[in-house]
């Protein structure tokens, strides 16, 4: 719901600031998927909103379901789809979320880089979609939000940093910094950007491989942004942050999960304390690269080099919906 339209409307009826209060209440308690349903509304009121205005800019196209999340494709006003995730952790609840239609980087690993771009979401595409997990999974609460969908989070910046706003403004969806996290696979610019806006927002970088040939292959953005590039414009983030980096790595069979891979992360992470490594096993994709055999291996020699890092909980693969496999065919 576009929030400045309606207010908008409102006020040319001249009715009172409370109704505006009562909608806005009503629109991110992600409780109604129409105004039709706000039943502490005057029934003409809500018959005018609904013809006039769509409470969401998405609709569900399908839903997948496993044990532990969902997955639904949304169809978008011109016809275009996304994909977005619900995921289940037990003691919370995390929705994955989208910011482009595609996405332009062509990672060999992901799925949705093998649509291209289509364009930027607007902020109401990005928020939408964490109502929409609101409204299916309610009265579960949405705990967290990861911006790991669909898409290069920093190549849609103005509207990213838009729809931070709403989703920590304690009137509307009230999510706190330290439960946002954003993945970016190396816009060393708006790393720094980032830093520079002193939040206390979760940043991760998709790494994959310390060892710039090898990453060149894998993620065509390494190009333009070096591995120099990033370690650079990362430890000015954790100089002006003092937070945590997590360094996302995705282990390929015979490409980045050797012994001298080992010492190239940890000539990568150097004396940076707030680096830490999130191992993650490949998701199968359709004509994709082949999963490392040799995980135990290679998580045993990050801790003998004292490389602090975790292994990833891999969620949703038997909907498609786990990291890496997200595309639309719709």
């Amino acid at each position: 719901m576009n929030i400045d339209n309606v207010r908008q409307y409102l006020k040319s009826l001249s009715l009172p600031d409370f109704r505006t209060r009562q909608i806005i209440k009503n629109y991110f308690s992600g409780r109604f998927d129409n105004f039709v349903a706000m039943s502490d509304l005057p029934l003409a009121l809500r018959n005018d909103l609904d013809a006039r205005f769509p409470l969401l800019s998405v609709t569900e196209s399908t839903l997948l379901v496993s044990e532990d999340s969902k997955k639904a494709a949304l169809r978008l006003h011109d016809g275009l789809h996304i994909e977005s995730v619900l995921m289940d952790y037990g003691e919370w609840t995390t929705a994955c979320i989208s910011t482009q239609v595609g996405c332009p980087l062509a990672c060999t690993f992901c799925a949705t880089g093998k649509m291209g771009l289509k364009r930027n979401l607007t902020v109401e595409e990005i928020i939408d979609q964490i109502i929409f997990w609101k409204n299916k999974s309610f009265p579960t609460r949405v705990d967290r939000i990861v911006f790991m969908g669909m898409g290069e989070p920093f190549l849609n910046w103005d509207n990213l940093l838009e729809a931070l706003k709403i989703i920590n403004n304690k009137d509307y969806l009230n999510i706190g910094s330290r439960k946002i996290s954003i993945s970016t696979a190396g816009i060393a610019p708006k790393i720094i950007d980032f830093a520079n806006l002193n939040t206390e927002i979760n940043l991760a970088l998709s790494l994959h491989s310390a060892d710039q040939k090898v990453r060149d292959l894998l993620m065509p953005i390494s190009k333009s942004f070096s591995l120099i590039d990033l370690k650079k414009a990362l430890d000015y983030y954790t100089h002006k942050t003092n937070r945590q980096v997590m360094l996302e790595y995705i282990l390929i069979d015979q490409q980045n999960d050797r012994p001298e891979d080992i010492k190239l992360i940890k000539q990568f992470i150097g004396s940076n304390f707030l680096f830490h490594v999130n191992i993650i096993p490949l998701n199968p994709v359709k004509g994709g690269l082949i999963p490392s055999t040799r995980q135990a291996e290679f998580t045993q020699d990050l801790d003998k080099a004292g490389i602090p890092f975790t292994v990833r909980r891999s969620i949703g693969r038997s909907i498609n919906s786990a990291c890496g496999q997200l595309i639309t065919q719709i």
